[in-house]
């Protein structure tokens, strides 16, 4: 969602075109090793057929009763504060998987950065991937992640729905410009049932292909970032609970990176950095 750049189509036409789902996901005591040679791994049934509902109800409900939160840069599918009114997408910000993955390449000093919810309708054609990377790599990283993304499929995708594309790179490698990637590595499509994911460094090359389809797609997207850079943007506001309900001083911290927006909002209120 926080693209560095406009979407590029590239002028070159690459046949190594592949698809990542649950079938060929690997085993999770090779996820690191899956994501150090890739910069992506799937993540099979991330959140239960039970959550996956509940988020549905939550987006329906907060679509209906308060609309006004869902104009994003002026797209009205696009939510980056259903966690003020829908406790629900909680469960999504910190699976044991996830955790697993930041803690190994990231330690322990990460934090929450945003959230959205991305509906994509129907559509009478097809448009190829809008290409983009949200962030450039982080040199001093050694994976060059600066701010790891999860994408959380609410709807089943397959090759008949739009899908999320993007083209792997061995992590921390020299990122070259989109031809060229796509030479070396071609295009992954990833598939999955509602309530799959994807973990990735959102600095490498992705985006949405859209596809003739009758089909909506919903997405729930996380990002994660270091508790001492710039926060990713001022899109979502952090809700005081997500602290004051921690069960422990780590998970405190990880809801401990209000962006300009919270902090704005919350001194307004009389509320100092999300602490009541």
């Amino acid at each position: 969602m926080s693209s560095i750049s406009d979407p590029v189509e590239p002028t070159v036409t690459t046949t190594m075109t592949t698809v990542a789902n649950e079938a060929n996901a690997p085993a999770p005591k090779d996820r690191l090793d899956f994501f150090r040679e890739n910069s992506y791994v799937v993540l099979p049934n991330l959140l239960s057929p039970d959550e996956v509902r509940a988020i549905h109800e939550a987006i329906d409900r907060d679509r209906s009763e308060n609309p006004f939160l869902w104009w994003f840069q002026g797209n009205p599918n696009c939510g980056c504060n259903l966690l003020l009114t829908e406790p629900a997408v909680d469960v999504a910000f910190r699976p044991p998987a996830v955790l697993e993955l930041l803690d190994a390449l990231m330690g322990s000093e990460y934090v929450f950065e945003e959230s959205a919810v991305q509906i994509t309708e129907p559509s009478e054609v097809e448009k190829p991937t809008g290409w983009h990377r949200d962030r450039a790599h982080w040199p001093e990283h050694p994976y060059g992640l600066d701010y790891p993304q999860l994408i959380v499929y609410l709807t089943d995708v397959d090759e008949t729905t739009h899908c999320f594309t993007l083209s792997p790179e061995v992590a921390g490698s020299e990122p070259v410009p989109l031809e060229e990637q796509l030479r070396r590595r071609g295009t992954v499509h990833f598939h999955g049932r509602a309530g799959t994911a994807i973990f990735f460094n959102c600095a490498i090359y992705h985006g949405l292909t859209m596809r003739k389809t009758p089909h909506q797609r919903r997405i729930l997207q996380v990002y994660y970032g270091h508790p001492d850079r710039e926060p990713i943007n001022d899109a979502t506001i952090l809700p005081p609970r997500l602290r004051r309900n921690a069960p422990d001083e780590r998970t405190r911290r990880f809801y401990g990176k209000p962006n300009r927006l919270t902090r704005v909002l919350l001194r307004s209120l009389g509320v100092s950095d999300g602490e009541e």
